[in-house]
């Protein structure tokens, strides 16, 4: 059975259409968020160059692709950290590796995940390899992060970006795909911020955002705030969860249909809650957020950083 994969048909698209013109790039840098699909279309794309039915995409079910199913293929390599770092010694195992010709299928196909994670010498050994890669070979790098590689190899690779899924879109897959209500697959749907991958995850976790509403906004006091931003610490997906329910506030102090709301179930506790915040404090709440989340992406004191947010949002009396 064909890979069924969520979103991202242009690109699927564009791939197929390199196979079938025999006009597969050398290298290609998959760009996007984290848990966005990157990875799922990457060995979707190495098993469709290699499957023996040779089709539209991979078939799923004939050797070579059950064989990379089953991560033994001998002509597909999954490179991932070792560690905080992809390391040079891995670099130079692929560049042995890579200069023979393919064992089974048409091109041996390599991924490199987390590829901004790639140290100096590890990036300027591959470089080697990107400036002059084996006709019978594709290398697929995979970021969160386009600015963490050197420009030398951005520059010696065909950039293509994965984009979120917009929530409905998403929320339409899942009920298709799981039979799950309109609600339940909307919330999860814009929780993942339309990463298809997290969307999945939260799935499989069984996890519920819709039980009650967070407690950041009725809470007063500033001890509650560093007990909720504890609570954050050990789940930090529950940032993307608050952000819809401030938007769901943002949509009713606007007077906007409730139908558009994410937690409609809601909407009378909301509606109370709506006359004590100012347009402008709604605003500011889910910019904080985004600030904070983009601040998480970095180096930053992970508590401290969130107790700062819970203070920010806290309820004044």
């Amino acid at each position: 059975m064909q890979d069924a994969i969520i979103g991202h048909q242009q690109i699927l698209e564009q791939l197929y259409h390199a196979i079938a013109s025999n006009r597969i790039a050398g290298a290609y840098l998959f760009v996007g968020v984290p848990q966005v699909g990157k990875e799922t279309v990457a060995l979707h794309f190495a098993k469709s160059i290699n499957c023996l039915t040779q089709g539209e995409g991979a078939c799923g079910a004939c050797l070579a692709c059950r064989k990379a199913d089953d991560g033994n293929h001998p002509d597909l390599q999954i490179i991932r950290p070792s560690g905080a770092w992809i390391k040079i010694d891995q670099i130079r195992e692929l560049q042995q590796r890579i200069i023979y010709r393919p064992l089974e299928g048409v091109r041996k196909v390599y991924i490199l995940t987390e590829a901004e994670r790639l140290n100096l010498e590890a990036a300027n050994c591959l470089l080697k390899t990107l400036e002059e890669p084996p006709a019978d070979s594709v290398l697929i790098l995979l970021t969160t992060n386009l600015e963490g590689l050197l420009p030398t190899i951005r520059s010696r690779c065909q950039i293509i970006p994965f984009h979120p899924l917009v929530a409905a879109d998403l929320a339409g897959h899942l009920m298709e795909r799981f039979n799950i209500d309109e609600g339940r697959a909307f919330s999860v749907a814009t929780t993942a911020g339309g990463a298809v991958g997290k969307a999945l995850t939260l799935l499989q976790e069984d996890a519920d955002f819709d039980e009650e509403i967070p407690e950041i906004m009725t809470a007063s006091d500033r001890l509650d705030a560093f007990r909720i931003a504890e609570k954050w610490t050990q789940q930090p997906e529950a940032l993307d969860h608050l952000v819809t329910w401030y938007r769901d506030l943002a949509l009713l102090h606007q007077g906007a249909p409730t139908n558009l709301l994410t937690h409609v179930h809601h909407e009378a506790e909301l509606k109370q809650l709506t006359g004590r915040y100012s347009r402008l404090q709604l605003q500011s709440a889910i910019k904080a957020i985004f600030e904070t989340k983009a601040m998480l992406q970095r180096n930053v004191n992970t508590t401290l950083a969130l107790e700062v947010l819970a203070l920010k949002l806290l309820r004044r009396p």
